[in-house]
């Protein structure tokens, strides 16, 4: 349980940091953990939760309940028994993995797999807000990052809420990860969708994923249509080959059989799990777990602070103004709370009943979605109100980029171009301010300032670059730079 110890020590310097000057001790609270004055702080949880299968909830199941609670923090049994560890030197840095996919494709199966615990599983479980588990035995500084996100229906005046709380749970995850695993089953024409708009996100995001597929047939028994399956739907709709790792295990090595494919310029590592206990999953599934488990613990390069909680603070930080209205002049920030195991607006964390006194909070209208659920044209406070968005293509001498931006005139927008990016900036101006006393019914068109890098995955040559207005695009040509060399003689 090594890798639950920085994110536990995370938690003592967030509320170590929020701690109010008084020394002020909640003795009858069941959320406190038993601390001696001039001790660490540390949460506990009411005995219910406590039963999680998972290491560490936060219960982010609706972004408007920063309102009142905010976000209240779970700590699994394995976690509480980790507390009594954290005077034991750790690794503060490992590798995170963020579990993705759509609805019911067997994201909880894949974990019990890679973790060896045993968490529930099936149509009826729902994982809840970001769910941590760390890695067992040899793969103690691995974390394992999974994300709530249903089909289940709710009242209709709660749809906005939930898309934007899903929206949200994805971009964290994603930000948090080293490595991204997409559970698919049968592919089908949404999975490629879905896979499609996370390789976008990665690359509008500048982020280096490494991604890994996991072709989840969990109804599939026989070898034979194991083969059929890798023949239609992994080699030909994705382009994959087949690939060998060597793997070395007490003196006696393995094959491990993959394939890997290539995506918008990303590379895809995909493996194979079938049905438990038949011919096909004796033969598969073990292989698939020990390739998966062999290139997260030897990615060296890919480690990074395990303190997920602070990291997820910070990154939720960037986006709360632009996922709400807010029309009090004090920014909109989220912190731990001083005595509750809550994540919780920053006005909000002295309040000793977080239910009173609600702080008013409107989602903003302006939100898009993908095919995937992610956020479109919401970047960091850096990056304006919005982001347009572009498409992005490629010759042997050439980069081009076509951005859409309607509804501007000339001196409105800037493009400046770089030997290694494009950086498009600009206002658009708000279309009420020429009706009078206007009503709205709906409002999409992202209106405001905006900002948006795209990175090129070759140096160009800003001097031979040109950029056209065409009937509501910019249309942008950038020559790839030569390599120069000169010789001597």
């Amino acid at each position: 349980m090594a890798a639950l110890r920085p994110i536990l020590k995370g938690l003592e310097k967030l509320r170590g940091a929020n701690k109010p000057s008084c020394d002020k001790q909640e003795t009858n609270s069941t959320y406190l953990y038993p601390i001696p004055k001039e001790s660490s702080y540390i949460y506990e949880n009411p005995p219910e939760p406590s039963d999680t299968p998972y290491d560490i909830i936060i219960r982010i199941n609706s972004i408007n309940a920063l309102q009142t609670t905010g976000w209240d923090i779970i700590l699994g049994q394995n976690t509480k028994d980790a507390i009594s560890e954290l005077s034991t030197p750790a690794d503060n840095h490992g590798v995170i993995v963020s579990v993705v996919g759509s609805y019911n494709r067997g994201k909880s199966f894949l974990l019990n797999q890679l973790c060896n615990i045993e968490l529930p599983n099936g149509n009826l479980i729902h994982t809840e807000g970001i769910s941590i588990t760390a890695g067992r035995d040899l793969a103690e500084n691995i974390i394992f990052i999974d994300t709530a996100g249903t089909d289940t229906p709710i009242p209709r005046d709660k749809l906005d809420d939930k898309k934007a709380t899903e929206a949200l749970l994805r971009e964290i995850a994603l930000y948090l990860c080293s490595y991204i695993i997409i559970v698919v089953n049968r592919l089908r024409a949404t999975d490629q969708s879905y896979i499609q708009q996370v390789l976008k996100h990665c690359e509008s995001s500048n982020s280096n994923k490494n991604i890994i597929i996991v072709h989840n047939l969990m109804d599939v028994q026989t070898i034979e249509d194991v083969n059929k399956i890798i023949k239609e739907e992994v080699e030909y709709l994705f382009g994959a080959k087949l690939d060998i790792m060597k793997l070395q295990v007490n003196n006696i090595s393995n094959d491990i059989k993959f394939f890997h494919s290539k995506q918008n310029g990303i590379t895809l590592r995909h493996f194979i799990f079938t049905k438990h206990g038949f011919e096909a999953g004796k033969i598969w599934n073990r292989q698939s777990i020990d390739g998966i488990m062999n290139i997260l613990q030897t990615a060296q390069d890919c480690r990074r602070d395990l303190d997920v909680i602070n990291e997820m603070i910070n990154f939720v930080n960037t986006k709360l103004p632009q996922l709400f209205i807010d029309n009090n002049t004090q920014k909109l920030q989220v912190q731990m709370h001083i005595r509750k195991p809550h994540i919780v607006l920053t006005q909000r964390r002295e309040l000793e009943d977080l239910e009173q006194n609600p702080y008013p909070l409107k989602l903003s209208p302006k939100l898009l979605y993908d095919d995937a659920g992610y956020f479109i044209g919401i970047g960091s406070q850096d990056n304006g109100q919005w982001q347009p968005i572009y498409n992005l293509y490629e010759t042997d001498e050439k980069i081009y980029a076509i951005v859409e931006l309607a509804g501007f005139k000339k001196g409105e927008s800037r493009i400046e171009i770089l030997e290694e990016a494009i950086i498009i900036d600009g206002c658009r101006d708000d279309f009420k301010k020429l009706l009078i006393n206007p009503r709205t019914h709906q409002e999409k068109i992202p209106m405001g300032k905006f900002k948006i890098e795209i990175p090129l995955k070759c140096r160009v040559d800003p001097d031979k670059s040109s950029a056209e207005r065409d009937e509501g695009f910019w249309k942008i040509i950038c020559e790839k730079k030569k390599a120069a060399t000169k010789i001597f003689e």
